[in-house]
């Protein structure tokens, strides 16, 4: 004869198996799967801003980061991040929009998508937290 499971051994059978069954979809979400990367960096996000109002952006990509590595200073680096990170929603945007857009809007742009994590991150910065500084040449 089967003996009957008291409620505190049910449970214990059942957090079990809600353990197990988490790790296994834990597991399932750290599975490297480029089909499913490749149709992320194809999505348009769409985010309501306060000051900009429904902004639409592209994630940066691989491919990306060739072009922003040809730019010689931050400016030019942020201007181009901007760009290639709104091109993807708006494909007839000329590539120097930053520059002619009214101050108020442009520094909102800028700041918003620094802090998305898909902005590549532009300067290093110290231990103490100020940015790095370039080495002056010595003269011979």
């Amino acid at each position: 004869m089967e003996k009957k499971k008291t409620n505190d051994e049910l449970a214990a059978e059942y957090e079990q198996k809600i353990i197990e069954d988490d790790e296994a979809q834990l597991a399932k979400g750290k599975i490297f799967d480029p089909v499913k990367l490749l149709e992320r960096a194809a999505e348009i996000h769409e985010v309501e801003h306060p000051t900009l109002g429904k902004l639409r952006y592209g994630e940066l990509t691989f491919d990306d980061a060739f072009e922003i590595n040809k730019c010689q200073t931050d400016a030019q680096k942020t201007e181009t991040i901007a760009y290639l990170m709104l091109r993807k929603a708006y494909p007839d945007i000329p590539r120097d929009f930053l520059r002619q857009m009214p101050l108020l809007e442009s520094a909102a742009l800028v700041d918003f998508l620094t802090k998305q994590p898909a902005f590549l991150s532009q300067t290093k910065s110290s231990l103490n937290g100020s940015k790095t500084t370039s080495k002056h040449k010595r003269s011979a």
